[in-house]
C-alpha cells in the first residue's frame, strides 16, 4: 500500500467525524462538527456539494450502492436520507431517542439502518410510502452502539457494552462475541466473508473468523502500535492490509498476515483520526481527523 498524501481536504470547521468512500470509489463523502455533509471528487479532490441541513453535528454518513442517495446521522435523533443530485433531503427518520452515530444501507439501498447511543438499532424500509416509525428495533445492546454494517441479510453492530452482535435478519438470529472492552468499530474485513475488523477501547484492532469460532469472540490477529482509549475511532481491513486511526494524530496501516506491531505509521492530520477507510477497488484510503481535515491517501 502506498503512503503519500494526494488530497488534503480541509473544508470542514471544526472535526471530521466520518468520511467513506462511495461504492465506485470515485467520491468522498464526509460529515463534521460544523453540521454539514460534503461530497468531494476523490481523483481531483474537489468539492461537488455540500448537504446542509443538520441541526447538531453529523456523526456518521454512509452512500446507497447506487450512488443517487446518502444518510448521514448525528445529534439530531434523526436519520436524514438525502438525494444525492438534488441535494435535497428526500427523508428524515424518526426513532432514537438519543444521538445516532452510525448509519449503514443494505446491498440494494432499499434499507438503511442506524445505531444510537440510546442503545438501539433501527431499521428502515425506504420503499415504504411514509416512514413514520422504524420497521425493526434492534434492542439487545446495554450501551451505546457506536458502530454498523450491512450485507446481505446480516447487520454487524459494535457497541460499548464490548460486544459484536451480527444480526442474521432473514432467519432471526443474533451471534454475539464479547471483547472485553468498548467496541466502537466493527465490518467484514475480507472478500469471503469469513472475517470481521473490530476497533476497540483498549488500543487494539481484532481479526475474528466468525466462521471457525462463533461467539466466541476469539481474535485470529491482533495489531497493536496506535491510540484508542477515549474516543470512537473507526477502523477499517481488506484481504491484505488492516487501517485505522488514532488519538496520537497519525494513520496507522498493518500487514494482515504479519506482526502485530504496524507497517506504517502515516502523518499528515494534527488531531485525532476519528476514522479510516479502505477504498473499494484499490489501495488507496480515506481518513478523517478532529482538525477538520479528510485526507485521500495513495
Amino acid at each position: 500500500m502506498c503512503a503519500r498524501v494526494v488530497h488534503r481536504l480541509s473544508r470542514h470547521t471544526g472535526s471530521a467525524n466520518a468520511a467513506v468512500f462511495d461504492a465506485t470509489g470515485d467520491y468522498v463523502v464526509s460529515g463534521g462538527q460544523d453540521r454539514r455533509v460534503l461530497l468531494s471528487s476523490a481523483s481531483s479532490g474537489q468539492l461537488v456539494q455540500s448537504y446542509e441541513g443538520h441541526g447538531w453535528p453529523v456523526q456518521g454518513v454512509a452512500v446507497a450502492p447506487g450512488g443517487a442517495q446518502l444518510a448521514s446521522c448525528g445529534g439530531d435523533r434523526l436519520v436524514f436520507v438525502w438525494d444525492v443530485g438534488s441535494a435535497q433531503v428526500s427523508r428524515r427518520l424518526p426513532g432514537h431517542e438519543q444521538r445516532v452515530d452510525c448509519v449503514a444501507f443494505g446491498d440494494t439501498g432499499a434499507v438503511v439502518a442506524s445505531g444510537s447511543f440510546d442503545k438501539t438499532v433501527c431499521i428502515w424500509d425506504l420503499r415504504a410510502a411514509a416512514a413514520r416509525a422504524p420497521l425493526q428495533v434492534l434492542r439487545e445492546s446495554r450501551d451505546g452502539v457506536a458502530s454498523l454494517a450491512m450485507a446481505g441479510p446480516e447487520i454487524v453492530a459494535g457497541s460499548i457494552d464490548g460486544c459484536v452482535r451480527t444480526y442474521d435478519l432473514r432467519a432471526g438470529r443474533v451471534l454475539e462475541d464479547a471483547l472485553g472492552a468498548a467496541v466502537v468499530s466493527a465490518a467484514p474485513a475480507d472478500s469471503a466473508g469469513r472475517l470481521l475488523v473490530v476497533g476497540c477501547m483498549d488500543s487494539a484492532v481484532r481479526l475474528l473468523d466468525r466462521k471457525a469460532s462463533p461467539g466466541a469472540g476469539d481474535a485470529v490477529a491482533t495489531f497493536t502500535g496506535h491510540k484508542c482509549s477515549e474516543y470512537r475511532i473507526r477502523c477499517d481491513a481488506n484481504d491484505a492490509v488492516a487501517v485505522s486511526g488514532s488519538e496520537d494524530g497519525a494513520v496507522y496501516v498493518w500487514d494482515v498476515a504479519g506482526a502485530a506491531q504496524p507497517r506504517s505509521r502515516l502523518s499528515g492530520h494534527t488531531g485525532i483520526v476519528n476514522s479510516v477507510v479502505l477504498h473499494p477497488r484499490s489501495n488507496a484510503m480515506v481518513s478523517a481527523a478532529s482538525d477538520g481535515s479528510v485526507i485521500v491517501w495513495g
